[in-house]
């Protein structure tokens, strides 16, 4: 939205430098790669960058305003051409600009969105859905921590009916700035698993932190329960606020019934209270029914008709990187979901991977699950052994902590073949020599992102087939 530097002044308290009050900024940015003629910069300051270094850039790409926190010479190398604005600190600018924002938007929806596993998918699936009903803001790529959630609110504007914003939390304390700049109405976590266990210790942890969404919904809103979580499902009964269940329990307020797997598409039935819906997604894994059933729940607690419900569910196209199908001509299919990886996800992509192509040999390219801290070790060498238990006839591993999962397979005398590759590039080549012979494999590749295992997938596809 078009915001006045007065906007700005009053919520972040800042001196204005130079320039006009009057002037209007046309949105913000925080990158000059990215700024737009007519932005407010915001240098941003932090352990590993100084944005401070690229005013002079802002000021090339024509920003309207520079929000700043040290005015120097040096940053200046020629006329200033836009307003500044000096703030003590100007991420808390940011944020309290986003606040400014969100306190404008009195007829818009906001629904906050957290969870371990399936908040991406599931969100995509509710904005399909929503966006049939009014216009939706939803997040945008990971814009959604204490950076990129106040970026999402900039875009906010009046004729917006909802604003579905997912909320990211990786240590304690997270979730209260981010539930203090969304103020949801509606609140969804997914569900509960084993992610950034490095600084939340246990799921319990995770919990302690992602509850704090539910404990800032107001009393006129709605929690939607996962029931099959059972970290979540206690939560039923004990909120002020209202409660919309979901899952593959007969008790659940929205539940699918008469799963279809494969082949795809995705076919099931939902009922919604007392109504029944088939649906066919053109997505890969039962897994995803759950995310489905999440954001059919959500769209229920709004009102939102269930036919509605079900063409925006169809409409629905996954994202790129989370299980993602991909078939070469050979009848070679590589599943990419190398978006990230924790214990949790690693475990339900698996399986719902295996269950998906019951009829192929099924090969895992698994990497490193990262921000596990201590128990990296742990985690890793239990993955190897519940792979045992599924229909797995390969594995190859990449990444300096999948040698836990490559000795735990070893010492589960795991019949398939394990073989574990230090570059990648040698993984690719190994992973293409074995495709020369036999029965032609679904491939699902699994990794923390900063693996970047998307450059095998890429690498596979590119070859002739």
């Amino acid at each position: 939205m078009k915001l006045s530097v007065r906007d700005i002044l009053k919520a972040t308290h800042g001196e204005l430098v130079s320039g006009y009050p009057t002037s209007l900024c046309e949105g913000v940015s925080i990158d000059t790669r990215t700024l737009r003629p007519g932005e407010v910069f915001f240098a941003l300051q932090g352990p590993h960058f100084d944005g401070h270094r690229f005013i002079q850039a802002a000021l090339q790409r024509k920003a309207q305003a520079i929000v700043l926190q040290r005015l120097e010479p040096e940053a200046f190398e020629s006329a200033i051409s836009a307003d500044i604005i000096r703030v003590p600190d100007t991420l808390e600018a940011l944020q309290h600009l986003a606040r400014y924002v969100r306190a404008m938007a009195r007829k818009t929806i906001f629904i906050g969105l957290t969870g371990s596993n399936g908040k991406t998918t599931t969100k995509e699936m509710l904005a399909s859905i929503l966006r049939r009903a009014g216009k939706t803001l939803a997040t945008r790529g990971n814009l959604n921590n204490h950076i990129g959630l106040p970026l999402m609110l900039m875009e906010w504007e009046v004729d917006h009916r909802y604003a579905l914003l997912e909320m990211g939390t990786s240590k304690k304390g997270d979730m209260d700035l981010l539930v203090d700049l969304v103020q949801p109405q509606i609140g969804l976590i997914t569900n509960v698993g084993k992610d950034h266990l490095e600084f939340l210790g246990t799921p319990e942890g995770v919990l302690d932190v992602n509850r704090k969404l539910f404990d800032a919904l107001p009393r006129d809103g709605a929690a939607i329960i996962n029931l099959e979580d059972p970290l979540l499902k206690g939560f039923v009964g004990r909120l002020p606020c209202r409660t919309i269940t979901y899952g593959r329990l007969p008790e659940a307020q929205v539940r699918a019934i008469d799963i279809v797997p494969s082949p795809t598409p995705l076919r099931f039935t939902l009922a919604i209270e007392k109504d029944k819906f088939p649906v066919s997604l053109k997505v890969l894994g039962d897994v995803q029914v759950l995310n489905a059933m999440a954001a059919a729940a959500t769209a229920h607690a709004l009102g939102i008709p269930g036919a509605e419900i079900v063409a925006g569910l169809e409409s629905f196209t996954p994202a790129a990187m989370r299980m993602e199908v991909l078939a070469r001509a050979d009848g070679v299919i590589v599943v990419n979901d190398a978006y990230n990886a924790n214990p949790s996800s690693m475990h339900a992509s698996i399986e719902s991977f295996c269950r998906s192509y019951p009829d192929k040999p099924r090969w895992l390219i698994l990497g490193d699950m990262r921000e596990l801290g201590a128990i990296a070790k742990e985690e890793h060498e239990d993955l190897g052994r519940w792979i045992v238990t599924q229909s797995v006839e390969r594995v190859f591993l990449y990444g300096r902590d999948t040698r836990y999962i490559e000795s735990s397979l070893s010492r589960q005398k795991f019949t398939g073949a394990v073989e574990r590759y230090r570059k990648k590039r040698y993984l690719i080549d190994a992973v293409t020599r074995s495709l020369q012979t036999g029965r032609k494999p679904a491939i699902l590749l699994k990794a923390s992102r900063r693996l970047k295992l998307e450059q095998v997938s890429h690498a596979l596809l590119s070859l002739p087939s």
